[in-house]
């Protein structure tokens, strides 16, 4: 790997901790600029790993994923290897894909969660905790750039406090479309769904 590559990744790296990504509800646009959290609690990785109920769930698919140790979410880890979604993306050979990943919340992302709130109270369930998820591809010559709607990869959501409930995921998309996404495995505390290519918000419901 040369130099300004890896320079490149560093800068990338370094620009996910003073961030988070905007996601748009209807009507609005949160707009936050600064970053959510202290400095020294800002944990961003480039490869998701996640222990949740003693089981460890990893993903060689690397990203910026800001998730810290008190958020109700434990992690969230796609399902698919780096090469297949590099065949199945039609990637060059110089890129890869690449996911970020930010907690939001109410002061970071307000009408996100206003319209996340809407859709799990519609459906009977609480929201536990939201991630903003820009789903895309990372160029060594190019940066980051967001996939298109059509591409997918299933993820997995860790769940601190599951409790025995049922759990799905409200997706809000730019414009303020919501979608409820049904957990398509079985294990008590996760919940898995496929994400879409470019930004929306994803928040894990309870019923």
């Amino acid at each position: 790997m040369n130099m300004k590559f890896i320079k490149k990744m560093l800068a990338v790296t370094l620009a996910a901790t003073m961030m988070v990504a905007p996601a748009i509800a209807a009507g609005a646009t949160d707009q936050a600029e600064s970053s959510p959290a202290p400095a020294a609690t800002v944990e961003v990785v480039n490869q998701p790993v996640m222990t949740i109920a003693g089981a460890t769930i990893k993903s060689d698919v690397k990203g910026s994923y800001f998730i810290p140790k008190t958020s109700s979410i434990a992690g969230a880890v796609p399902r698919q290897s780096a090469a297949t979604l590099k065949s199945g993306l039609g990637l060059a050979s110089n890129e890869q894909a690449w996911v970020k990943a930010f907690v939001a919340d109410a002061k970071t992302s307000p009408a996100a969660i206003a319209s996340l709130n809407g859709a799990a109270a519609a459906s009977g369930a609480t929201l536990l905790g939201a991630l903003n998820i820009d789903f895309g591809k990372m160029s060594a010559s190019k940066g980051f750039s967001s996939l298109s709607a059509d591409a997918s990869v299933p993820m997995t959501f860790g769940v601190k406090n599951a409790n025995g409930r049922t759990l799905e995921v409200a997706k809000v998309v730019p414009g303020g479309a919501t979608t409820i996404l049904p957990d398509t495995d079985d294990n008590p505390n996760t919940v898995t769904v496929a994400i879409s290519g470019g930004r929306a918000a994803y928040g894990v419901i309870a019923h």
